[in-house]
């Protein structure tokens, strides 16, 4: 994995990406976003303030006029009679509005006295004031217009003579028409001929009714508006920038002194620790001398990884005393799966001297060390015990109980008691010392060789399964007694079961059954029974490979919930046994020094069926170890191979006869001269000990070179 480290940033970056430029950046755009908004409200007020300025001008302006006139002027026959004539006319003669020829109607209004006063009026007014144009007019509700009576404008473009009407925008009638008095009087709408206007007004002249008859108005174009508006808007602007970038000046230089700086010590300082622990320093308070004083979250922040560093430093030390702890836990563990492993039958062939029978076993725990335990063993020559049994719970609780349990029932089947008696007695004596209140199922039975006839007794075990010759393999349910431990005083129950040559017996715990899969749907004793079917005609150790091939197989790789333990005998009755053609028994395997004990085993279980003392067994021991260990270190060097063993005892006197083979370059141990034993160990020659210690063991030693092997024979009168 690559070494990451904090790299120096370059100029560019540090004006373009690091925290101080974010920083300016981030206020320039909050400056920017406030100013946009401020200018849109500012210009949007501004714009508001002066249309109500032109309005309120326009407004009060009418409404002078309109009371100068009620004072000074009669404008009703004026207006009436340009009433009258507009109201005689047809459509057809209205649409000529803007003729000479509809002119020449309201021509003799414009000759009367009122009139030219009402024209000089509004002149002056208009000329006073800034609006853009100042007139008389009444509104045709009804028809949406507006028909002038008086404008002192004369321009043929923009002026509009007596009876001139136009249409007016929609609802602008009403508001005129209809207004209350209230506020002032106004109008926005766009024309063709002006553009944008405003148009303020005052009521003049009233019918019999009360209703209005003509207003003063005033017209103003919004162009002075939007010329002032944008005046407004660029010096708005400008002071705008100058103050944005003056604040983000400020505010990056106060922001850098009182956040970067202190962020970048915190940074240094981690980048520091960081260093520190890459290079094995013992260095300490990186971040506790950095004294930072702000009085804020960075504060806060400091102090935190002052006591994250001295976390840090404490959960080390921690972890490295737990791993070491569980350094030692796992190799004691390993130590108690060995232990395990080593108090059960292991050696394939079991019993190299015989051949009345077959026998394979297999555990595999569901922890380091499981409760489950099997054993087999002769009682004497005819007898074989058998022993299969499930320690409640898991783990080193149950690996100790199950050795326990596995020695006293060993015990106790040796003295020749029958299995319901075997198991009443160790359930006594279990009893009586059971605080942790643990128990084992036991299955236990002794099988008798010669006639097959198999005697048990089962303590809450699963059921055997039983196969005869040629046959199927059948479940036997048969009588269940309770559990050993559970309660004392219990009676177990005895049955019998006739195993003819050729038969097996299929011994299991409840990890088998109930094996899962993904889905948790258990394995089952029926699909136990159909995984057995194949493994009909096959040895004891093939049915179990079967089985738990089928088991992997079912389970897909879920985790294992029990520990699984399986025993398979094949009964051959008393005729096979008697091996007249090859005595020797044989056992390959990797020449290695692992493979010492298995080798020592497969010779001790030989021994053992002959009645070999035990002085002499373990003389026997002390050659094996010696010779084979010698072909593991110095046939093969450098590189490995098999070597073979072979065992086998007979004649008279009664001889163990011993044989070492192997395929490794060509050695004789016993052509070196013996070394001299009177000689300090500083006078004699290094090596030849083990081998000389070997020779005065064993009655009898020779070597050959035959086939390309090595071929080592020792023999040893069991005497």
């Amino acid at each position: 994995m690559p070494e990451k480290s904090v790299r120096d940033m370059t100029k560019w970056e540090r004006m373009h990406h690091s925290l101080a430029a974010h920083i300016f950046h981030s206020v320039n755009f909050v400056a920017f976003m406030f100013g946009l908004i401020s200018l849109l409200m500012g210009v949007s007020l501004y714009a508001f303030a002066l249309i109500g300025q032109y309005v309120a001008e326009g407004f009060n302006l009418s409404k002078t006029a309109a009371r100068f006139s009620e004072r000074m002027l009669d404008l009703d026959p004026v207006i009436s009679e340009v009433h009258r004539i507009y109201s005689s006319l047809t459509d057809e003669q209205l649409a000529e509005v803007g003729t000479e020829a509809y002119h020449e109607r309201f021509e003799h209004v414009t000759a009367e006295g009122s009139y030219i006063s009402l024209m000089k009026m509004l002149s002056e007014f208009q000329e006073s004031s800034d609006q853009n144009d100042f007139y008389l007019a009444f509104y045709d509700r009804a028809a949406c217009r507006l028909v002038y009576v008086a404008d002192p404008d004369i321009s043929e473009a923009t002026g509009c003579p007596v009876g001139y009407w136009e249409a007016a925008d929609e609802g602008e009638p009403e508001k005129f028409l209809d207004w209350d008095g209230q506020g002032r009087l106004y109008h926005i709408s766009r024309e063709e001929r002006y553009g944008w206007i405003c148009t303020t007004g005052y009521p003049v002249c009233h019918d019999m009714d009360g209703s209005v008859i003509a207003f003063f108005m005033a017209d103003v174009t919004l162009r002075e508006v939007w010329s002032g508006t944008w005046s407004f808007l660029w010096k708005y602007t400008l002071a705008l920038i100058i103050a944005g970038v003056l604040m983000a000046l400020l505010s990056t230089r106060h922001m850098q002194k009182r956040i970067v700086t202190p962020i970048n010590r915190i940074a240094e300082a981690a980048a520091s620790y960081v260093r520190d622990k890459r290079k094995g320093t013992e260095v300490h308070g990186h971040f506790e001398q950095l004294q930072i004083t702000t009085g804020d979250e960075l504060e806060n922040l400091a102090l935190t990884m002052a006591d994250m560093e001295q976390d840090l430093v404490d959960y080390e030390t921690y972890t490295t005393r737990i791993t070491a702890e569980k350094e030692r836990l796992s190799t004691e563990l390993a130590l108690a799966a060995r232990i395990q492993t080593d108090m059960l039958p292991g050696v394939d062939p079991a019993f190299p001297g015989r051949s009345d029978f077959d026998i394979y076993a297999v555990m595999t725990p569901a922890k380091e060390v499981g409760g489950d335990f099997y054993d087999f063993f002769l009682i004497d020559e005819d007898h074989l015990g058998l022993v299969m049994a499930d320690v409640s719970g898991k783990g080193i609780p149950a690996a100790l109980y199950m050795m326990g349990c596995k020695i006293l029932l060993k015990i106790e089947a040796m003295s020749g008691k029958s299995p319901a008696e075997v198991l009443a007695t160790a359930n006594t004596r279990i009893c009586d010392a059971n605080q942790e209140e643990m128990f084992v199922t036991v299955w236990f039975g002794v099988l008798d060789l010669k006639s097959g006839r198999l005697t048990a007794a089962n303590a809450g075990h699963e059921y055997p399964v039983l196969q005869k010759p040629g046959g199927r393999f059948e479940l036997i349910k048969d009588k269940h007694s309770f559990v050993v431990g559970g309660l004392p005083g219990v009676k177990y129950k005895e049955y019998e079961l006739q195993l003819e040559p050729g038969g097996k017996l299929f011994l299991y715990t409840d990890g088998l059954p109930e094996a899962t899969d993904r889905n948790e749907q258990l394995f089952g004793t029926d699909q136990m029974l159909k995984a057995l079917s194949p493994a009909e005609d096959a040895s004891p150790r093939e049915v179990l490979e079967t089985v738990a091939d089928a088991v992997e197989d079912y389970v897909d790789g879920a985790p294992q919930a029990d520990d699984l333990t399986m025993l398979c005998l094949e009964y051959r009755g008393p005729e096979a046994g008697k091996d007249r053609d090859d005595p020797m028994k044989e056992i390959t395997l990797d020449a290695t020094i692992d493979n010492v004990a298995a080798v020592t085993a497969f010779a001790d279980e030989v021994l053992e069926a002959a009645g070999c003392p035990m002085k002499i067994m373990m003389q026997i021991d002390v050659v094996i170890d010696e010779i084979f260990s010698n072909i593991s270190m110095y046939s093969y060097a450098p590189g490995t191979g098999q070597a073979t063993f072979g065992i086998a005892v007979g004649g008279e006197p009664k001889t163990a006869t011993l044989r070492f083979s192997d395929s490794g370059k060509p050695f004789d141990p016993l052509s070196r001269e013996d070394p001299d034993v009177h000689l300090s160990l500083e006078e004699r020659e290094a090596g030849g000990l083990g081998v000389f210690m070997a020779k005065k063991m064993m009655d009898e030693m020779s070597y050959e070179y035959k086939d390309g092997r090595n071929i080592l024979t020792a023999r040893k009168i069991l005497l």
